[in-house]
């Protein structure tokens, strides 16, 4: 008999599991998923699968023991996402059982009809300092609170992304991405009518904010800008007493080295698998 899993309320998942509390991507990911009207999660007690209306079906493989050597295991999560009808899937393990998922393509393609879209590395990055000083702005700079109901800071929002849509692979969902973006707490750095750098903080927990972007025009990089927009997220997080969070490609080296000097701490590293239904 294959694994059973367990519909369970966020409130179980948190408070009365201790490995779910120490781990902080585990944790910030729950808790986003109970600010959702619609969510479900389940569990096995080793995993967790996480749904919500908003997002990607994200699968969270948050102990390397309740996978390691064990395609069975693999193949139970897979079976699960098809017996619910979950077409898409976000599946995260712990990297050093990542090479166990040469079984789980074999699996998707053939037995559950899944094929792999896309798969990378994530280091998993938290802030746990003080406040710390940003650098001086010049006097034709100014950071600004994005209003997505003011026509002139959605302009400047979308010419500062137009300039990167390319770069983003942004070509084919160009508009949904700008208002994702406009949907969140979005500052951005104003120098001659233009943003040049901005940064996005995601969602509140109760613990984490999780920095879901920095981001600067290709021809103003290595001035100091993203460091400049990393620690204006920082203390803005910091103020409100909760731990800045954040994850990135292992092979985005610019921004590993930015969240380094930024005084982030890196905490883990996790392998990312999507999958989606073949037909």
């Amino acid at each position: 008999m294959g694994t059973k899993f367990d519909k369970i309320s966020g409130v179980d998942a948190i408070f009365k599991n201790p490995e779910y509390i120490s781990d902080s991507i585990i944790f910030n990911s729950i808790e986003s998923a109970r600010n959702e009207h619609n969510y479900n999660l389940y569990s096995d007690h080793k995993s967790v699968i996480i749904s919500t209306s908003k997002t990607s079906h994200k699968v969270w493989i948050w102990t390397s023991s309740s996978i390691k050597d064990d395609t069975n295991k693999l193949i139970d999560i897979c079976r699960f996402l098809r017996d619910q009808k979950i077409p898409k899937a976000e599946i995260y393990v712990k990297q050093d059982v990542s090479s166990n998922l040469s079984d789980l393509y074999a699996l998707t393609s053939l037995d559950i009809n899944y094929v792999v879209k896309d798969e990378f590395s994530l280091a998993v990055f938290t802030y746990e300092g003080e406040e710390i000083k940003g650098t001086e702005s010049e006097s034709d700079e100014k950071i600004i609170l994005i209003d997505k109901d003011n026509p002139e800071h959605v302009a400047l929002v979308t010419d500062f992304y137009k300039s990167l849509c390319e770069e983003f692979r942004w070509t084919d969902k160009f508009d949904r991405k700008v208002e994702e973006y406009l949907n969140m707490e979005l500052y951005g750095l104003v120098r001659n009518g233009k943003i040049i750098a901005n940064t996005a903080i995601g969602s509140r927990t109760e613990k984490y904010i999780r920095i879901k972007s920095v981001a600067v025009r290709a021809d103003e990089r290595q001035k100091g800008y993203g460091y400049k927009m990393t620690v204006f997220a920082i203390n803005k997080i910091k103020e409100r007493g909760l731990t800045p969070i954040l994850y990135t490609h292992i092979g985005n080296r610019s921004a590993m080295a930015l969240w380094k000097k930024s005084g982030f701490k890196q905490k883990n590293k996790l392998y990312l698998l999507k999958v989606e239904d073949a037909q």
